[in-house]
Order: structure tokens, then C-alpha cells, then sequence
């Protein structure tokens, strides 16, 4: 894995930041700042993202595809103006990647979840704390593809004092929690929240009726497109790293834009 040669790119030790809850392995945490965070007045939005160590400028990662060069895509839609400075959390993804990334017994029951409680009460208290960031809930997102992206939305609608955004790039909408009920099915329970959600797949092999299912779900629900939702369908896209790289810029931009003063 290679990581960005960057004074803005700062790893944080697994020591640092250990579980407090449950059964999860402790990992580091990737937190890559932006150049105007030279100003040490200002302060930045928060974008935590999941499967952390696939994140960055490196051709040789993810299983042929490479990473998603996050780092280097913010850098470009901020110095064009469209979208305003974050900054970048990456949470790489352990062995036990789908039980921390899907729901024990209930959608419900987020309190009771480890991975949940370690984002929540141990990566964003430590973010918080060490770096010039804006701590409220409309400034802080949620991002993750397949699981990834699942189990961000799954923490913005069940942790809303602390993420107002979310993006689902591919979104493993096939997933059930041991009650039976999928996310889609959660989500029809639930009543509106300000809580600001992109969604998109890809044609090919990439969960497209599912992902149009929730879609549905979120506008019978009262959210609205290119207010506080976002559908996009890639034609030809695969689940994969290289086609998540090519259009994560539509949900950076629909989160964090156009760029703010």
C-alpha cells in the first residue's frame, strides 16, 4: 500500500485511537488536511470514509483496479470551485470487513453496533480534538461504497446528531439484518430527516434494481432530488475501485458545493 507523500497526509497509530466497544480490531486512521489549512484561523467540513486504505493516489491497489485517488480528486474540485475545503478521514477496513460494515440484530440497534460506536465516540472525538475541523452534524459526511456505502447510510439516518450527509457509491442494499429486514426496508419506517444523501451505481453487475428500490424509498419519504438527494446511474459501470474513482467527484460536489468562503 502507498500512501500520499504529503505534509497534509497524517497517519494516526492504532494505539492511538483504540476501540472502546466490543469485538473490533484496532487499526491506524489516514487524515489528509487541505491546503488551506495553512490558515490556521479556518476551519473545515469532515468527510469520514470507509475502506480508508483504498482511498489514495495508488495505482497498485485494490485488486488491479488502484485506489481512488480521493486526495488528489478534492485537490482538483476545490481549486475549481466546486466544492468547499474538507477534510479527508480514511478508515481502512479490517479482516472482519462485512460484520463491521452490516447490522447485528436490527438496523435499529446502531447503539449496540462496535464499528458504529468506534467512528462515532472514538475516530470523530479524536478528529475533532486534533485538527481545525467544523464539529456540527451539517458539516460532517459519511462515505463509503458496496458495504462501505451501506453502512454510511446506515450511521447518518441512525446517528443524525453527528452526520447530516452521506454518500453510497454501489450500495450493498442486498444486505439483511438478522431480523430479516433490509436497509430499504428501514428506511420505509422512517420519517424525513435533514440528513443530505447521494446515491449511484453502476449497469453492469452493480446492484441497479436495488439501488433504484431505495432511491424510491428516500423520495416517498419526502426527500427531494438536487436538494437533499442525488440518484446517478453510470451506464456501463462496474462494482469496482476504478468506477467509483471516476464518479466520486458527483457526490463530492453535490455534498460539499459549490465552494464556500
Amino acid at each position: 500500500m502507498r500512501l500520499p507523500d504529503s505534509p497534509r497526509f497524517h497517519v494516526i497509530g492504532a494505539d492511538e485511537i483504540r476501540p472502546r466497544y466490543g469485538r473490533i480490531s484496532p487499526r491506524p486512521i489516514y487524515v489528509y488536511l487541505p491546503d488551506a489549512a495553512r490558515d490556521e484561523r479556518r476551519r473545515f467540513p469532515v468527510v469520514y470514509c470507509q475502506d480508508g486504505q483504498n482511498l489514495w493516489d495508488d495505482p497498485d491497489a485494490c485488486f488491479g483496479h488502484g485506489g481512488w485517488y480521493l486526495n488528489r480528486i478534492v485537490d482538483e474540485l476545490t481549486a475549481n470551485g466546486q466544492m468547499e475545503p474538507v477534510i479527508l478521514v480514511g478508515i481502512p477496513n479490517s479482516d472482519e470487513r462485512y460484520r463491521d460494515y452490516t447490522p447485528r440484530r436490527s438496523f435499529r440497534d446502531v447503539l449496540d453496533h462496535p464499528y458504529a460506536n468506534f467512528v462515532c465516540d472514538v475516530v470523530k472525538r479524536y478528529v475533532d480534538r486534533e485538527f481545525p475541523t467544523k464539529r456540527a452534524r451539517q458539516h460532517t459526511a459519511v462515505l463509503g461504497s458496496s458495504l462501505g456505502g451501506l453502512v454510511a447510510l446506515w450511521m447518518a439516518h441512525t446517528l443524525p446528531e453527528s452526520f447530516g450527509k452521506a454518500a453510497c457509491l454501489s450500495g450493498a442494499f442486498q444486505v439483511r439484518d438478522r431480523a430479516g429486514q433490509s436497509f430499504t426496508e428501514f428506511l420505509a419506517t422512517c420519517e424525513h430527516q435533514s440528513v443530505q444523501v447521494y446515491l449511484d451505481c453502476g449497469t453492469v453487475g452493480d446492484g441497479l434494481a436495488l439501488t433504484r428500490k431505495a432511491a424510491a424509498e428516500y423520495r416517498a419519504r419526502g426527500w427531494r432530488d438536487c436538494i437533499d438527494f442525488a440518484l446517478h446511474i453510470e451506464r456501463g459501470a462496474r462494482h469496482n475501485e476504478r468506477c467509483w474513482r471516476d464518479r466520486v467527484w458527483r457526490a463530492l460536489s453535490f455534498l460539499f458545493g459549490p465552494a464556500k468562503v
